[in-house]
């Protein structure tokens, strides 16, 4: 469990720091070109550990093709990612995308959806994401704020 713990977490600092170098990225390429790149640069970085430690490629025959949409799924995480940091900054926008997940997770558990197990709705859950969904609201609000002090600090020093 500890692993998992940890992949997690780096799963998530390494999706928050991708998304703030692509968003920049994307200034002088553009969000297409960032994206294509993004994945070359990935299948690189793919291939040597599959060359290096070897993988199952025979199993790609074996699967069901839905299960290739994950790809098409990654280009559209790395896109919308990247254009939601550009318009909303990477801490509005990465606490959207967690509510997004766990509300999308959940779904999968409910309904065991691609043959994962089938879980029952607690109130624990629905306590946990209601709570997280004011926290985003509270971010926000808190944000919106400052930027508005910040504004009104500068106008009244010029």
């Amino acid at each position: 469990m500890i692993v998992g713990i940890i992949c997690s977490a780096v799963a998530g600092a390494f999706i928050s720091v991708q998304a703030a170098v692509n968003a920049k990225m994307n200034i002088y390429l553009g969000a297409w070109a960032t994206t294509v790149l993004v994945f070359i640069v990935g299948l690189i970085g793919s291939l040597i550990p599959l060359i290096l430690f070897g993988g199952n490629l025979q199993g790609l025959f074996d699967i069901s093709p839905i299960y290739a949409l994950g790809g098409l799924l990654g280009v559209g995480v790395v896109f919308c990612v990247m254009r939601s940091i550009q318009l909303l900054g990477p801490t509005l926008s990465v606490s959207i995308i967690l509510v997004s997940q766990l509300i999308w997770a959940l779904g999968v558990d409910l309904s065991g959806a691609f043959g994962m197990p089938q879980l029952s709705l607690s109130p624990g859950q629905v306590i946990g994401l209601m709570v997280l969904l004011l926290g985003v609201i509270v971010f926000k609000q808190s944000q919106a704020t400052a930027l508005q002090q910040e504004s009104s600090n500068e106008a009244t020093s010029r």
